[in-house]
């Protein structure tokens, strides 16, 4: 027993003078290191100045630690670089970075509208280097839904759908539906649409719907934007059919249809039966009145009882024609190019007419037919390889179009828009 006490008391005695020895050889290299304090850490100093109402650039320099000399070569750069300070904009901004060691300004930034900026940068030797240079972009992605209560745009908006893809939508779809009439409560809509933010000023570039759709009843509009191989865009349908029509569904906002195509009309003015070869679309005065298709104006004068008139020859052998017009659009004269939707006159009472409307006339093949009537083809179709690619691509938009949402969770993956 005294034998392994003995032991442990060796063992120990020699595990304590090892410790020691160690102590004393970490202490003597520890002592020997130098010591140096961790360098501070590095802080630009930027100055940061937002152009207000009513500022000038001058106004707007005077708010920064800028001296006139400074000021002068700034100034002086962004004339090279050909900028109008005269025109800048509340709302846009500039910064300042300063030397912290001398305090003098060494790099200045201006960020107008748009995606570039301007760089002016001066080097420690007093050199001065400037250029107009290009942000980053972010595109975001959302896949928004809802249903009709009352109309369209609060329902859309209720989403928070923003302003201008809700225009965009109903424009869109404006050959199908009249968002004003045709809109029927617990009718849906879809709508994948992405913004281009500049990155640094985080203002919206751009704006595009990638997909939409809208459903009524047993009815289901698509709409997809697809690039063509020629690097034509526009929206399709599900079979690759234009979701825009060869014609608008009126050449104008009326309030009401006050005469139909009659092969039998009592005539309101002259009393006696004649055909009435057209549509009346009573408005008020000064309507915009617009061209329901492309073509080239044909005429464009007074013209009998029809007052002011235009008539428009678009492909295919039609013909069209707005009478009783108060004036003409701008540039609206014979031979002039015209297209779908450009105005070609306003709302008036001229020539044979008991108040304000217009005359709308369609001929095929010069035969007068009822535009009322007519089925509204799509002004284009896809083709051969365009068709091949958009049936590849369209699969994964309907998929999105498709695709349950939940209501926490708003963006959609981002989508490759067009191919």
């Amino acid at each position: 027993m005294n034998e392994n006490l003995r032991k442990i008391y060796i063992c120990l005695i020699t595990f304590i003078i090892t410790a020691v020895i160690c102590a004393w050889v970490l202490y003597a290299k520890i002592s020997r290191l130098e010591f140096k304090p961790a360098p501070a850490e590095y802080v630009m100093d930027i100055e940061k100045t937002v152009i207000d109402y009513g500022d000038s650039f001058d106004a707007a320099l005077k708010k920064t630690r800028l001296t006139e000399s400074d000021k002068s070569e700034i100034k002086k750069e962004l004339k090279n670089l050909k900028f109008n300070i005269g025109k800048i904009k509340a709302g846009e901004f500039f910064e300042i970075v300063y030397s912290t060691s001398t305090a003098e300004w060494i790099n200045f930034w201006y960020y107008p509208e748009g995606e570039s900026f301007y760089s002016i940068q001066k080097n420690s030797g007093g050199t001065i280097n400037s250029s107009q240079k290009t942000l980053g972009k972010t595109v975001s992605a959302f896949n928004m839904s809802g249903e009709i209560s009352s109309s369209l745009w609060s329902a859309m908006e209720g989403q928070g759908v923003p302003a201008g893809i809700i225009l965009s939508f109903a424009d869109i779809f404006a050959w199908q539906m009249d968002f004003l009439t045709d809109t029927r409560q617990g009718d849906t809509f879809r709508v994948i649409y992405e913004f281009e933010t500049a990155n640094k000023k985080n203002t919206q570039l751009s704006s595009k719907i990638i997909a939409a759709q809208y459903k009524s009843g047993k009815k289901i509009y698509n709409a997809i934007l697809f690039k063509t191989a020629k690097g034509d865009s526009g929206y399709f349908d599900e079979n690759g059919k234009s979701v825009k029509s060869a014609f608008l569904k009126a050449p104008l906002q009326f309030r009401r249809i006050s005469s139909t195509f009659n092969l039998n009309r009592m005539h309101p003015i002259l009393k006696i039966r004649r055909p009435h070869l057209g549509i009346d679309y009573a408005a008020p005065t000064g309507t915009p009145v617009s061209s329901i298709a492309d073509g080239t104006v044909t005429m464009a004068q007074k013209n009998g009882g029809y007052g002011n008139y235009v008539e428009v020859r678009h492909s295919n052998g039609y013909v069209t024609s707005y009478g009783h017009l108060s004036k003409y659009g701008g540039a609206i004269k014979r031979g002039a190019r015209v297209r779908q939707g450009q105005i070609v006159g306003y709302v008036g009472t001229t020539g044979l007419s008991t108040g304000p409307h217009l005359d709308f006339r369609m001929k095929k093949n010069g035969k007068f037919i009822n535009f009322l009537n007519i089925k509204m083809p799509p002004s284009t179709a896809l083709s051969g390889k365009d068709k091949e690619t958009f049936n590849n691509y369209k699969e994964e938009i309907i998929s999105q179009l498709e695709k349950p949402i939940s209501p926490d969770i708003p963006a959609a993956e981002p989508l490759q828009a067009e191919n």
